[in-house]
């Protein structure tokens, strides 16, 4: 009865453990990276993610549904090389396959304090001023927002919406339909821009 139990016990313990490395993190992400948005860089490119050896993976394919690349995140996941695959970028060291993938931490998020934001001017915040060179907008508009402020660093296609706070809301290319619109912007109101760059909206 006793090696019944003591076995019992092992396959308990072997069991739980399976699928997990010593750090208790699935072995199925075990790769680490940074998301790299290389768009207006280098041409043809967009994300690509950079590994600490110094390869930068083209992620073309991506299994797992619902989540959205942004520049700066840090991530752990796994994937799949793939062969006979072309782009016009030409910076990846490899085209690969995410089969799976989740964010580190918030790295979006450009500030260490909780103190809301109310300014007219972007540079003189420190995080809105890390999230224009990030994003490279054309635009920041100011927008009320559940009592406090929202800001969208406005650009084309692709925007960011940040509270006031500098913790990064969501992502949009532009689309009135996307998750971003529907859960955020088409409800927001009394935009004012407090900032315009050069280009098209000149």
């Amino acid at each position: 009865m006793q090696k019944i139990i003591i076995v019992a016990l092992c396959v308990c313990i072997f069991g739980c453990h399976a699928g997990k490395d010593t750090a208790g993190e699935d072995k199925s992400c075990p790769t680490t990276g940074k998301v790299v948005d290389y768009s207006g860089v280098l041409d043809g490119c967009r994300f690509l993610i950079e590994l600490e050896n110094g390869d930068r993976l083209n992620p073309v394919e991506v299994t797992v549904e619902g989540f959205q690349f942004r520049d700066g995140q840090k991530i752990r996941f796994g994937y799949e090389k793939l062969e006979d695959q072309m782009s016009v970028c030409m910076a990846e060291s490899a085209f690969v396959r995410i089969t799976c993938i989740h964010e580190m931490e918030s790295s979006t998020t450009y500030t260490g304090d909780h103190n809301c934001v109310d300014t007219r001017n972007p540079f003189e915040v420190e995080w809105m001023n890390k999230a224009i060179d990030h994003h490279n907008p054309n635009q920041v508009v100011k927008y009320p927002f559940e009592g406090e402020w929202a800001y969208l660093f406005k650009g084309i296609p692709d925007s960011y919406l940040y509270n006031c706070r500098g913790q990064f809301i969501c992502e949009t290319t532009g689309d009135v339909t996307d998750k971003c619109h529907i859960a955020y912007l088409n409800n927001l109101e009394n935009g004012e821009i407090i900032w315009q760059g050069e280009g098209i909206w000149d």
